[in-house]
């Protein structure tokens, strides 16, 4: 009995001690505490105010009246960046002049923020201007604002050069003609002066594809591709070009490229015919838009291939099913009609 009373006596004065510690120690420790405290509330809020604060504040330039270049290069002299939106008005001549601007001008904004600029986009056209005798970057730059939205489905074209007396630049002739009404879809094509450097391409090398494949590539081509055909050999396959001239050199636009193609023989069970058409046109002053559509049985019709030729002798390969009606036209008017056997 005695030595469980003494070991309480023990433990009662060893525990006395500690809380004599800790009244002792206590107030350094919660001091610590509380300060550690009031400096991770300071940071937070000099972490808050920065953020608030932010990038430097500037003053929005008033851009309204001014061409967009213009406007452009005033809001990044001021740190500020544009969203740029279009719109058709009645003012002849005020293309790329900016009519409204938010924020409006001297208001004070952060830097880098984005400042709407409402852009003229001209008066709204229904059918094509005359736009012979201009300049091709002024013109094409109008256009391509006019047309920007990829609803519009109108398509300004790389122009085709060559050589005049005219100033290099200056638009010689333009397809569809000026006064044609508007109706997307539509390509618009320009003839333009080289001056007197003539213009030099690289012949596409189109050796190994295939008709479909040649066809993709004539559009983009300033080259006359002038097309034979062979019956392939067994070693052969047949729809595919087996040899070609000039490929990856650099000629004058539109020079005689002759390209061969080999082609499956037709027999009775043939659903499908390749082949070459062939037509002999006016010689023209330029090269000028040329088409060959297919109509098949059912009256539905497809384009083959539109591309640029300056005339004469114009070839074209083909695939199509038998009995459907190869449809050539140029400058958009039909010229003749072909069945395919």
């Amino acid at each position: 009995m005695d030595m469980k009373k003494l070991n309480f006596d023990k433990a009662k004065v060893e525990y006395e001690k500690q809380i004599e510690g800790l009244r002792n120690g206590g107030k350094p420790l919660l001091v610590t505490i509380i300060l550690t405290f009031l400096v991770m509330i300071a940071v937070c809020l000099a972490v808050f105010f920065g953020s608030v604060q932010g990038k430097e504040q500037v003053m929005v330039p008033n851009v309204i009246g001014k061409d967009l270049t213009t406007a452009l290069l005033l809001l990044q002299k001021n740190e500020l960046y544009a969203k740029i939106q279009l719109r058709y008005t009645d003012l002849p001549g005020n293309e790329n002049t900016i009519l409204e601007q938010d924020p409006k001008a001297s208001s004070i904004i952060k830097a880098y923020q984005r400042v709407t600029i409402t852009v003229d986009r001209g008066v709204a056209l229904d059918h094509l201007e005359d736009y012979v005798g201009q300049d091709i970057s002024n013109v094409r730059s109008r256009l391509q604002l006019l047309f920007s939205s990829e609803a519009s489905n109108v398509n300004v074209m790389a122009p085709v050069y060559t050589k005049d007396s005219s100033e290099a630049g200056t638009i010689l002739a333009q397809y569809p003609d000026a006064g044609t009404i508007i109706t997307p879809p539509m390509n618009i094509r320009f003839v333009v002066s080289s001056g007197n450097q003539t213009e030099k391409v690289t012949v596409p090398n189109v050796e190994g594809n295939t008709i479909a494949q040649v066809l993709r590539a004539m559009p983009s081509a300033k080259v006359v591709f002038d097309f034979t055909s062979h019956i392939a050999s067994e070693s052969e396959k047949a729809g595919t070009v087996t040899s070609q001239s000039s490929a990856d050199k650099e000629v004058e636009a539109f020079s005689h490229i002759p390209v061969d193609i080999a082609i499956a023989a037709v027999t009775e069970e043939s659903t499908n015919v390749s082949g070459i058409f062939t037509y002999d046109a006016p010689e023209y002053p330029y090269a000028v838009p040329m088409q060959l559509d297919v109509r098949d049985s059912e009256g539905n019709i497809t384009s083959q291939v539109q591309f640029v030729h300056p005339g004469k002798t114009v070839t074209v390969p083909f695939t199509a099913k038998k009995e459907s009606t190869l449809i050539f036209s140029i400058l958009g008017e039909e010229k003749t009609r072909q069945i395919v056997q």
